[in-house]
């Protein structure tokens, strides 16, 4: 993204531009890059009268000196101050450019949106308004949709199984394995003395 600078060029009264040498004088230091001295031109061409060549050019100077809110207050002065669709053009587009480069994307968004509407032919505008539009969809992409909250599904719980029985020591086991066998000869003792032994049928006769 570039600065467009203003030369007096684009004022052609002969009047204006012998009152303008300072100006002149701002443009070649401005193109020296020698950007206290444009400044200086500058300022003492608006201290003689003001116009939107030395205040936009001005403008220029000082966001090259990393004064960017100072050159935004030099754009604006242009754009209300001047009757040139072209001038307010550059201004507006200018303007955009910084705010672009100080990322605040909706502010620049504006200025160029204006600027394009002065001169809708004018390619840097468009390209630069796409730029800036691209950017802030990269910033705030659009929200994802809800994803619908998963139902937390509670694990079934296990039916209790009893206690595993103790374990037996080797003497523990021999010693149940007896009692169980004195239960079942005392068992099988009762059940023959109950039953007894079978009498014999009588003869008949």
């Amino acid at each position: 993204m570039r600065l467009l600078i203003l030369t007096i060029s684009l004022f052609t009264a002969s009047s204006l531009l012998a009152q303008n040498g300072d100006i002149i004088k701002g443009n070649r230091f401005y193109k020296d890059s020698a950007f206290d001295k444009a400044e200086e031109s500058y300022r003492k061409s608006l201290s003689k009268k003001p116009t939107a060549a030395a205040q936009y050019n001005l403008g220029n100077t000082l966001y090259q000196k990393q004064k960017t809110e100072q050159a935004i207050e030099q754009y604006d002065a242009t754009i209300n101050g001047s009757t040139d669709a072209e001038v307010k053009a550059k201004a507006l587009y200018n303007k955009g450019v910084v705010h672009h480069r100080n990322n605040k994307l909706d502010e620049a968004i504006a200025a160029y949106k204006e600027a394009l509407r002065l001169t809708p032919n004018d390619a840097e505008i468009r390209k630069n308004l796409q730029l800036a539009l691209q950017n802030k969809n990269q910033k705030n992409p659009p929200p994802k949709p809800k994803e619908q909250k998963k139902k937390e599904q509670k694990p079934k719980e296990e039916k209790k199984k009893p206690p595993p029985p103790p374990k037996l020591s080797k003497k523990q086991a021999e010693q149940y394995l007896k009692s169980l066998a004195e239960k079942e000869r005392q068992l099988q003792e009762k059940m023959q003395k109950k039953v007894g032994v079978p009498s014999q049928p009588d003869k008949d006769w």
